[in-house]
């Protein structure tokens, strides 16, 4: 899911440098459902660096101190939205 997310995200993004607002609109939902998913890669990270702390050297993150702030509430709600748009789009046949 997070390739699929990353790749549509990249396309849109590079369409979005020509400014159309509905592009634009689609890359920051896109945005905010990469960083849901990165989150939660991120908490099956720290699950299994219990048992073997050194599996987040070898994830590629880097370990840095958290600093959440409301846009990520916002970010949160972007990306439900969206999931409820493409999972719309599947009922109705229409599904990249």
């Amino acid at each position: 899911m997070y390739f699929t997310v990353s790749d549509k995200h990249d396309a849109v993004y590079h369409e979005a440098k020509y400014g159309s607002r509905l592009v634009i609109s689609q890359r920051d939902i896109l945005q905010a459902q990469l960083v849901t998913l990165l989150d939660q890669i991120v908490s099956f990270l720290e699950m299994a660096a219990v048992r073997d702390p050194e599996i987040l050297l070898a994830s590629g993150f880097d370990m840095t101190k958290e600093r959440r702030g409301g846009s990520r509430v916002k970010a949160a709600a972007a990306a439900r939205m969206a999931e409820n748009a493409d999972s719309k789009e599947g009922e109705s046949g229409t599904q990249d």
